[in-house]
């Protein structure tokens, strides 16, 4: 089995501290942190998770999701155990809270793997891959230099410095905002807001191609006043470009007792966000048109997006993961220049 010396940590005492993450564990011989993925063995911060593949599949790019980057392509997906939030409406929470397990794969592996499998790019997503953090950066360096782009599906709740190391090696991010409050962080994932945030931006500063996720959950997070405040920041700070879906919740984990989102609530989320000024929102876990990128000037859909993906399930010890996130097997581009062909409008997309 491989094992690596994690980076980002330092000794004090009889005890290792972690420097990754904002929970910033301190660890006594023997001990995870909240991760479950970094360990203190013997004095020495374990990656427990490095080299250890628990899922892996050939997706569409639409699928992790990103719209408006390199579309219609087919991007390899590996993830592994561990996640430094406890989310209580985790869709793949088997392998967030699992504590071991996973195929060996050295970085060139994978990046042979998805060659081979005819991708255009690598993905790190499944569980979070910040906790990964030593395979992730490995891996996306050897896929920069076979020509391969690089993806993160991440939760953000990373501190600046590994981060800015992270993010140069990585062409595009999706960062899954849970709320815009942190009572909800604190409550239903162990979290905090502000370091989200910081994490997006500096994504966007380091040149990320970045889009942005937010879950709506019914009576938690979903309030016209919240949605508008995510909406507003995302604009002022990303731009009114960035991509943002708002994905229906459905009842899951431990808020199964939930109901399912409704559509009105769906469409009263879009309208709120294009009020402060997005320009491109679309919805997951929805199967309509709520997919498809129009011209913000004229309405002319320049990126249709179809039909269901025939990447199958994957799963992970018998269970089901990423069970809500949109897939599409046909993708339509219509963007001659990378502008609309029906007014001139460019539309921000990376081809």
């Amino acid at each position: 089995m491989i094992e690596r010396t994690a980076s980002w940590w330092h000794r004090d005492a009889d005890r290792v501290h972690c420097d990754l993450c904002p929970h910033r564990c301190s660890l006594t011989d023997g001990a995870a942190g909240i991760c479950g993925a970094r360990r203190n063995e013997s004095g020495e911060m374990i990656a427990a998770s490095y080299g250890k593949v628990c899922v892996r599949s050939l997706d569409p790019i639409e699928k992790k999701p990103l719209f408006h980057y390199r579309p219609g392509t087919l991007v390899h997906s590996f993830g592994t155990f561990g996640c430094n939030l406890d989310c209580a409406n985790c869709q793949n929470y088997e392998l967030a809270c699992a504590r071991e397990g996973g195929t060996p794969m050295t970085p060139r592996e994978a990046v042979d793997e998805a060659t081979g499998k005819g991708a255009q790019g690598i993905a790190f997503t499944f569980n979070e891959p910040i906790t990964w953090y030593e395979f992730v950066l490995e891996t996306a360096q050897e896929a920069r230099g076979s020509g391969l782009y690089t993806v993160l599906n991440t939760n953000g709740f990373i501190l600046p410095e590994p981060a800015k190391e992270l993010f140069r090696h990585i062409d595009a991010i999706n960062v899954d905002v849970k709320s815009f409050g942190d009572r909800f962080y604190r409550d239903n994932c162990g979290g905090r807001l502000q370091e989200v945030l910081d994490a997006g931006l500096l994504a966007k500063e380091q040149g990320v191609h970045v889009e942005l996720t937010y879950l709506l959950v019914p009576g938690l997070n979903d309030t016209d006043d919240e949605v508008r405040r995510f909406s507003r920041w995302a604009v002022e700070s990303m731009g009114p470009d960035v991509p943002l879906f708002f994905f229906r919740f459905r009842p899951f984990y431990r808020l199964s007792h939930l109901p399912e989102q409704s559509m009105e609530r769906m469409n009263e989320a879009r309208r709120i966000a294009v009020e402060e000024g997005a320009r491109y929102v679309y919805f997951g876990g929805v199967a309509d048109d709520g997919r498809n990128t129009h011209c913000p000037v004229c309405s002319t859909v320049v990126i249709e997006r179809k039909g269901a993906s025939s990447t199958g399930k994957v799963c992970f010890m018998r269970s089901e993961v990423s069970r809500f996130c949109p897939s599409v097997s046909d993708v339509r581009v219509d963007l001659p220049g990378g502008r609309c062909p029906n007014c001139g409008e460019r539309i921000p997309v990376v081809l």
